[in-house]
């Protein structure tokens, strides 16, 4: 299976999602965005995976190639071919789909419980870093939320957005801190409520990491079983 990653911005890659990937033995091609590589036709993707990044999907006029790239959310839909998106990608899809996509109420950064809609699982705390939300679009079923945001995470058809980082490894982790930093450190500093320290987020990382990437490897065989 041809399956494409879509990297929006070179410190935030695709973390346990590549390795589970290679590991089943498909062949995976890195779209580095960020780069000025191509986004290619739907026909050679059999899955797609599009990745966050501290932009907003309402930047067309910063980032034209987020028309090509709602494009081909909406293709691999019409195609009934799987397509994942995370945090970013999942705003993604949702505007892709004419959903509204606005400010949070909460800037929501650490580790914090999420909660699925009709208890279709149990309850997972799971990593955020997301100051954007997005409504659910029409057509799509709701699928989980958190204290901080009602939306986080959304089916539609073959597509399937997460607002939340189930892909984060110690080493995606250190990379999204290290370039986020001073984010943080504003965010603290003007009293967001669901904003952790550095510290705090790198303590939680033990507790939380392995159950994360759990959730996220069945997540993925669902999705693929399905193709």
């Amino acid at each position: 299976m041809d399956v494409y990653i879509f990297q929006h911005v070179e410190y935030e890659g695709p973390g346990a999602i590549l390795p589970y990937l290679q590991a089943k033995g498909h062949k995976v091609h890195v779209v580095r965005l960020y780069a000025g590589d191509k986004i290619p036709h739907e026909d050679e993707v059999d899955f797609a995976v599009v990745m966050g990044g501290p932009m907003s999907v309402l930047d067309e006029a910063d980032f034209p190639y987020f028309v090509r790239e709602k494009e081909l959310c909406r293709d691999m839909v019409q195609l009934g071919k799987p397509i994942l998106g995370i945090c970013l990608g999942a705003q993604m899809i949702a505007s892709a789909f004419g959903a509204a996509i606005r400010k949070s109420p909460e800037k929501e950064i650490g580790w914090f419980p999420v909660e699925w809609n009709g208890g279709i699982a149990e309850p997972i705390t799971a990593f955020h870093w997301h100051g954007e939300t997005f409504d659910i679009p029409k057509q799509a079923v709701a699928l989980a939320h958190s204290d901080a945001c009602v939306h986080q995470g959304f089916r539609l058809g073959s597509a399937l957005a997460l607002q939340f980082h189930l892909e984060a490894t110690p080493e995606s982790m250190e990379s999204m801190l290290k370039n986020g930093a001073e984010e943080i450190e504003a965010a603290k500093a003007s009293g967001s409520k669901f904003v952790q320290s550095v510290e705090e987020i790198r303590a939680a990382c033990a507790a939380n990491m392995g159950k994360s990437n759990d959730t996220l490897v069945k997540i993925l065989d669902f999705m693929l079983e399905k193709k």
